[in-house]
């Protein structure tokens, strides 16, 4: 009659070493989740690695998704390389530990894109025009600074000679320069560079196609008593003057409307012509444009500026020059009287002389230049435009 009630005792005690090591077995289970270090990165150049960093304090299962990319990993310390995408864009990290645990972390990484400069030349033009050059689609004052690359440099060349750079409102560039003279075809060669802040940079190119001057040269006959107003003395005394005045050249641009010519009048001379002041002599070109109107005729300032020039001159008669910023000037010659002073600004259509026949000159008329720094560039282009 006993042995059942031992079958039963033992039965009890099986039961209650199970329970009991179950409960030991809940007890020490893991249920704590991995500890993460996360280093990510917040703004980055699209195609670059992403270099997101974690480090668990276990090893742990990871998962990366990022940019429509799912990257899986078995490591404690890891580094995703995936390259960076366009835009915000979430990455989420998944760690799983060997218990089933689970860690999630979060970050908005930004990839930024590259710039996309726009570079603008005329595809043709004529020896000594003046040349107008543009730069467009750079991020303006209004861009996301966040997601938009800001620019480190900006760099325009034409045949491998740098041009200055004017920064509009919108983020663009304007860039000018006179075409060279010559008799033979060119063709210049534009390049520009732009560098982000991310180092990154972007190369553009364009040709324009020069069209040659005219080969025919004019043998002026000027008198002994005319040629002889060009003395060393009087060009040096005149090289230093257009020194000076290049010298302390202003940086912007002073002017706003359309240039507009000084006087109405008849060409006695073009812009370019090839010309011999003395039989068998050098060939020279004519550097301005020659206006011929009655003596006295009222001479305007073809654009707002400041008066570099203003005096008489041996070679150049009664001359005044005006600086237009942004390095620009106009020349006026062989006026009767100059009616501006040295430091005056004018605007556009100001009186600053009279018509005369003064220096090296045969008759009255105007001799009108225009220099992009230094260099001359026919006048009649600038007329009616505010750049070229």
């Amino acid at each position: 009659m006993l042995r059942p009630r031992r079958y039963a005792l033992g039965a009890l005690a099986v039961l209650t070493a199970v329970l009991l090591t179950l409960t030991v077995a809940a007890a020490l289970r893991d249920t704590t989740p991995p500890r993460l270090y996360v280093e990510a990165p917040t703004r980055l150049p699209v195609g670059a690695p992403l270099g997101l960093f974690v480090s668990a304090d276990e090893p742990v299962t990871y998962v990366l998704e990022y940019g429509g990319a799912r990257v899986e990993r078995v490591d404690q310390d890891a580094t995703f390389d995936v390259p960076a995408v366009p835009g915000a864009q979430p990455a989420r990290l998944i760690a799983t530990d060997g218990a089933g645990n689970v860690t999630e972390r979060d970050a908005v990484v930004i990839g930024v894109p590259e710039l996309a400069p726009v570079l603008s030349a005329p595809a043709a033009a004529r020896s000594g025009d003046p040349i107008g050059l543009s730069v467009a689609g750079l991020p303006g004052p209004n861009a996301d600074a966040a997601t938009t690359a800001a620019v480190s440099s900006v760099t325009l060349t034409v045949d491998g000679a740098e041009i200055p750079l004017l920064a509009d409102a919108d983020g663009g560039y304007r860039g000018m320069l006179a075409a060279p003279m010559s008799v033979d075809p060119l063709t210049l060669e534009v390049g520009l560079v732009v560098v982000d802040e991310f180092g990154r940079s972007l190369a553009r190119e364009a040709s324009v196609v020069l069209e040659p001057l005219p080969v025919e040269v004019e043998q002026l006959r000027l008198s002994a008593a005319t040629l002889a107003v060009i003395t060393p003395e009087g060009r040096e005394l005149e090289a230093n003057t257009v020194a000076a005045a290049w010298a302390g050249a202003l940086p912007a641009p002073q002017w706003k409307e359309p240039f507009a010519p000084p006087i109405e009048g008849v060409t006695t001379s073009g812009f370019g012509d090839a010309r011999r002041y003395e039989q068998g002599g050098p060939v020279s070109y004519h550097y301005g444009l020659d206006l011929a109107v009655p003596q006295g005729t009222p001479v305007h300032a073809t654009n707002a500026g400041v008066v570099v020039v203003a005096g008489a001159y041996p070679i150049k008669g009664g001359w005044v020059a005006i600086d237009h910023g942004a390095g620009l000037m106009s020349y006026y010659f062989h006026m009767s009287e100059v009616r501006a002073v040295v430091g005056q600004r004018v605007d556009r259509g100001d009186v600053i002389g009279l018509v005369g026949t003064t220096g090296l000159s045969t008759g009255p008329h105007l001799h009108w230049e225009m220099r992009v720094r230094g260099v001359a560039s026919s006048p009649l282009a600038w007329v009616g435009k505010t750049y070229p």
